[in-house]
This record gives C-alpha cells, sequence and structure tokens, in this order.
C-alpha cells in the first residue's frame, strides 16, 4: 500500500512537471520562439513553479472561505 501510495504521488509530480513544461513550450510558440538556451528555459520554468505554487495557495485558501460561508449561512438558516 506504501509502495502504491508514492507511486501516485510520484506521477502527479510528474505529470505537474509536464504541464509546466508544456505551459512553457506553449507559450514560447506563441511567441514564435523555437529555440532557446537551456538556462533561461529552466528560469522560466521556475518562475512558472514558483507561480503555480503561489496560485494553489491562493486557490485553497479561496475553497477554505467558500467552505466557511458555506457552513456559516446554513447553520444560520
Amino acid at each position: 500500500m506504501q509502495k502504491d501510495n508514492q507511486d501516485i504521488i510520484d506521477n502527479l509530480k510528474l505529470t505537474i512537471s509536464t504541464q509546466e513544461e508544456e505551459l512553457l513550450n506553449k507559450l514560447l510558440y506563441t511567441l514564435n520562439i523555437t529555440e532557446i538556451d537551456e538556462i533561461s528555459f529552466q528560469k522560466m520554468l521556475d518562475i512558472i513553479k514558483l507561480s503555480n505554487k503561489e496560485i494553489f495557495r491562493i486557490i485553497k485558501a479561496l475553497e477554505s472561505q467558500e467552505i466557511i460561508d458555506y457552513v456559516l449561512k446554513n447553520k444560520l438558516e
């Protein structure tokens, strides 16, 4: 069971990483940039990863607030 959970976690991390790279490639394609050095690519990818982490935190805060609002509204009615 522990191994299965680790496999799931590893697969999810790989999927996130793949999606981040695909996003960057789509942005570069949109800008008609066909080649970019590896250092610049990695720097841009790091920016996307940091942004995704911040967006994830904001989404979790929003979900929590929505749950609090839902509970308060239903509790008061």
